[in-house]
């Protein structure tokens, strides 16, 4: 049986089998999540400027603050949604195909020193990572996981000499699409560079024409200038601006999930690749060792979560786990670096690895696809929360449930539902205001009933409260903190329903 399951991966067909059904595996699952599961807060804000009528809509409302991050996710979705028409399938497809194509470049980068198992290992490990996620979300966090390998494949290329101006000219591409998609895609010219800087030292020259290049692409990021404006208003008071040094190791663990073991026994011995990949009789062997640079570019591709927190230190002054996810493609590069020597020593047991890795991944990926088939958004049940007959003003105490509300339930987003908090009071009591600031800039293409504090209270002596305890409460900490009742009225889930009227002190 192994040695006819070694004979299948030993032919172009079988190999071309695998790749394809694994790829078209994994790009189904996540088509069926994002038709599944429920949009959130943050994929609204995508959705809404990815909906604009035109493309040079959509560039006009990102520069108008509609949203805060780079162009290109939200072209290809404005792209998606015209030509295969309005669904939440469509909004997220180019996450799924994002996906997929980040999973390629990972095994073309190693493919090109290894061999096929070990390449397709690789290919097959962030699978078994929480990033299949974001396969099936509407933000740039795909297309940031795909533009690292997409880069280090171009680079990889580029060191090659056969057409060096076309090769160039896609390395200038794929250094661009990572900033271009989210801000920490500028970390992808990280690697490229110290790779190419050792590079550079064992030749004991300069590669002028890779250098002109990441210097072009340096330069041609500055175009993101004009669309960071509205980011940097909220640099002081964002919600991920609480980040430390000490967080790096749970960004890997909380990413990497149950399937640490496999990751553990990448980082423990990835160190010793190097030695191992000069010395081992393996198919990489016979093509040529692992080249040292392209070692030193992974492992510093791997090490992501430092590199964000150095740009959180110096510039952005903000990070979440999320924003390093670059660092999974690098693990899963060194990760196959590591199974080559295996396929080497012994083919069966890197054949049965494989196998392992992609049966744990694909039904992992498929049991949380699947968990989100009956799952119905919390705005669809609010009804349940509302008296009938009455005729008060409903205040959100959370903004994400406020906007999942406007877009689930517009019948109910009349005039009576509000979100009554500004930038400085939210900053006050809750200690970030990134969503008041946000809100306001969507309203630039979205009409929302939001409101400052003050302005509300004048305007309402009593009034119901929505409220969840899934986010941090900022309304309902301000109405204690001014005197104010709070009845509960009637509950559902995790969700309040709340009478809020003058009278209470602390």
């Amino acid at each position: 049986m192994t040695s006819r399951v070694a004979a299948g991966f030993g032919s172009t067909i079988g190999r071309g089998a695998f790749l394809a059904g694994v790829a078209l595996a994994v790009f189904v699952v996540a088509v069926l999540a994002a038709r599944w599961r429920p949009l959130w807060y943050d994929e609204l804000f995508t959705l809404y400027v990815a909906s604009e009528t035109s493309l040079g809509a959509t560039l006009r409302a990102l520069l108008a603050g509609a949203d805060t991050n780079p162009p290109v996710d939200y072209v290809l979705r404005h792209a998606s949604l015209a030509l295969l028409g309005d669904s939440a399938m469509t909004f997220r497809l180019p996450s799924a195909l994002a996906f997929v194509g980040g999973l390629f470049a990972i095994f073309a980068f190693v493919r090109r020193r290894t061999g096929f198992v070990a390449a397709a290992a690789a290919f097959a490990l962030p699978i078994l990572s929480v990033v299949t996620y974001f396969s099936h979300e509407g933000r740039a966090y795909a297309l940031l996981f795909a533009s690292a390998p997409v880069a280090l494949w171009a680079w990889q290329r580029a060191t090659e000499r056969e057409r060096p101006a076309a090769r160039l000219l896609t390395l200038f591409l794929a250094l661009c699409l990572g900033p271009y998609s989210h801000y920490f895609g500028v970390l992808n010219f990280v690697p490229i560079a110290v790779g190419e800087g050792w590079r550079s030292y064992r030749r004991r020259t300069l590669d002028a024409g890779i250098l002109g290049t990441v210097a072009a692409a340096c330069i041609a990021t500055l175009g993101l200038l004009v669309f960071a404006r509205s980011a940097t208003a909220m640099k002081q008071g964002f919600w991920a601006s609480g980040y430390r040094a000490a967080d790096i190791p749970g960004y890997y663990t909380g990413f990497l999930g149950w399937a640490g073991w496999a990751w553990v026994v990448a980082l423990a011995l990835a160190a010793c690749v190097a030695m191992l990949g000069r010395r081992s009789r393996t198919e990489a062997a016979q093509r040529g060792t692992l080249p040292q640079h392209e070692i030193v570019a992974a492992c510093v591709l791997a090490l992501t979560p430092v590199s964000a927190f150095m740009l959180a230190e110096l510039l952005t002054g903000a990070l979440a786990a999320k924003y390093a996810i670059a660092f999974v493609p690098g693990m899963a590069i060194l990760f196959g670096y590591l199974l080559s020597v295996v396929e080497g020593w012994r083919r069966s047991a890197a054949l049965l690895g494989l196998g392992v890795l992609t049966l744990l991944g694909l039904g992992r990926f498929a049991t949380d696809a699947l968990a989100y088939r009956d799952d119905v958004p919390m705005p669809m049940r609010l009804a349940a929360l509302l008296p009938q007959g009455s005729t008060l003003p409903i205040a959100f105490d959370s903004p994400h449930l406020f906007l999942e509300t406007v877009y689930y339930q517009p019948q109910f987003a009349d005039g009576r539902f509000q979100y009554p908090m500004d930038a400085a009071t939210a900053l006050a009591v809750r200690g970030f205001n990134n969503d008041e600031i946000a809100l306001r800039g969507l309203t630039t293409i979205k009409p929302l009933n939001v409101a400052d504090y003050r302005e509300f209270l004048l305007r309402n002596r009593e009034f119901l409260v929505v409220f969840s305890r899934d986010f941090w409460p900022g309304l309902v900490i301000a109405l204690k903190r001014d005197g104010y009742c709070l009845q509960p009225l009637a509950e559902v889930d995790t969700t309040v329903l709340l009478h809020a009227f003058p009278g209470c002190r602390r």
